[in-house]
């Protein structure tokens, strides 16, 4: 890719340590000059080690002392680019001001689109015609809860649930009423539960924080990491997670095994790039942001949609590895002066097999 910009400074703040492959990337085709800039609350955060300029972030603040922190960081540093990985909604509402210090954002939307992204009920509420979603319920109570259940397995699904607002898919669970309290806890299952111990924990006459309650997919799951600019998909690479297990062939009663090994496959997807595309128009998205799909376990595949991510994933330097580095480009877009055209978005190199490899080193003793 082309050079850019030498005097350009990029600013990632607090965010998940998936970073140092973006930052790696970064490194590789941007060519000499750009000046990486990197913070968290964790003075040894391992990306922390590929930046020009490290900083440990303040802890305690209230959000809007963190938002003003972050305005006079960008502007003590010359920050040309600000790329947040923590607070991104709050980040976003003052806009005007990092722009004001010269510092442009790279967010997914406004702060009231970030926040509605990370609603999941209230966002699977508001879809477009022609992206199908799972079957839900929003609860905050046992009734409902056991209500909503009752309707699920009535249309012959198995039942899960999770948290309406949550990351990496925390307190997901399956209901599985074959296993005890016991069982759960000696085998260390973290993703199943029984109705009964469930009931213990919910059942207590008091609302909940809100839950919602699913039918079960339980096929292909796919990942797609998207650039976006003013509601327009530029680029999109579909990740298919590997699945090993039993389908039902739709219309038979015939079940077929596929067997898809560890490897995470990059490639085309047509029914669900048009899905994306009409959700990054109606949520008028932009920037980096990824989006979730899974199917139930039958050929042919009927993807549905999970959720969006305001912010970059963890698999994103996986896409890097097709030709095509979606941070580079957000940071060239955000550069753009007015009247500049978008820049040349390069065809990826699909498909593409990828498996992780996590790396072992030793860091010198500092003391």
């Amino acid at each position: 890719m082309a050079e850019c910009n030498p005097s350009t400074r990029v600013w990632f703040n607090q965010c998940f340590s998936s970073v140092e492959g973006v930052l790696r990337q970064l490194r590789t085709d941007w060519g000499a000059g750009l000046f990486l800039i990197g913070s968290h609350s964790d003075g040894n955060f391992a990306p922390l080690a590929f930046c020009d300029l490290a900083e440990t972030e303040p802890v305690g603040l209230s959000p809007e002392a963190y938002v003003d922190w972050c305005l006079g960081f960008c502007e003590r540093n010359r920050v040309d680019v600000f790329i947040p990985g923590r607070l991104r909604d709050r980040i976003a509402d003052r806009r005007a001001d990092f722009e004001a210090v010269g510092t442009e954002l790279v967010v997914a939307g406004d702060g009231d689109t970030l926040r509605l992204l990370e609603d999941k009920g209230r966002f699977l509420s508001q879809l477009p015609e022609g992206v199908p979603v799972h079957s839900f319920h929003r609860v905050r109570t046992w009734m409902e809860f056991s209500d909503a259940a009752a309707e699920i397995e009535k249309s012959g699904h198995r039942v899960c649930f999770k948290p309406a607002v949550g990351t990496f898919g925390l307190g997901f669970h399956i209901i599985d009423d074959g296993l005890t309290a016991q069982k759960r806890l000696l085998a260390g299952e973290t993703h199943r539960i029984s109705t009964a111990e469930l009931c213990g924990i919910l059942d207590t006459g008091e609302p909940f924080p809100e839950l919602l309650v699913m039918e079960y997919l339980d096929g292909s799951e796919f990942s797609v990491d998207v650039l976006a600019h003013e509601g327009e998909v530029l680029a999109m690479v579909c990740r298919r997670k590997p699945f090993n297990g039993r389908v039902h062939v739709a219309g038979t009663s015939r079940m077929s095994r596929l067997r898809e090994g560890q490897c995470q496959l990059l490639a085309r997807e047509p029914v669900i790039e048009e899905m994306v595309k009409k959700l990054a128009a109606h949520f008028h998205l932009r920037g980096i942001f990824n989006v979730q799909f899974r199917s139930p376990a039958e050929i042919p595949e009927r993807p549905h949609l999970l959720e969006i991510n305001g912010r970059m994933s963890g698999g994103l330097p996986y896409i890097g590895l097709s030709g095509l580095n979606l941070a580079l480009l957000a940071i060239r877009i955000a550069l753009r002066k007015p009247g500049d055209a978008l820049p040349q978005i390069p065809v990826p190199k699909l498909p593409l097999r990828v498996r992780h490899a996590s790396e072992v080193f030793a860091e010198e003793d500092k003391i």
